[in-house]
């Protein structure tokens, strides 16, 4: 499992991601929207997990696991990839 840390959110909708707030986990989830300035992210409700926005400038960070290093999500039991459009 080797997670990175993405510069841009864009090209993250509808993947597994883990954010961070400086070195701490505050969420794993799927990316549901990025705005187009790329500061702001939505990870999609989750369980008992509801809808949350993340914003670049409180400080937090987006990390993925890249599929080609696993061929598969590394985020744990229970989260799937979403369907491709």
């Amino acid at each position: 499992m080797a997670f990175h840390l993405q510069s841009k959110w864009q090209p993250l909708i509808g993947q597994l991601v883990i954010v961070k707030l400086q070195d701490d986990e505050i969420r794993r989830g799927v990316v549901d929207a990025v705005t187009d300035d790329d500061q702001i992210l939505w990870l999609g409700g989750d369980g008992a997990e509801h809808r949350r926005l993340f914003q670049r400038a409180d400080g937090f960070n987006v990390w993925v696991d890249y599929q080609w290093e696993t061929d598969k999500t590394s985020l744990g039991a229970g989260f799937q990839h979403a369907a491709a459009p």
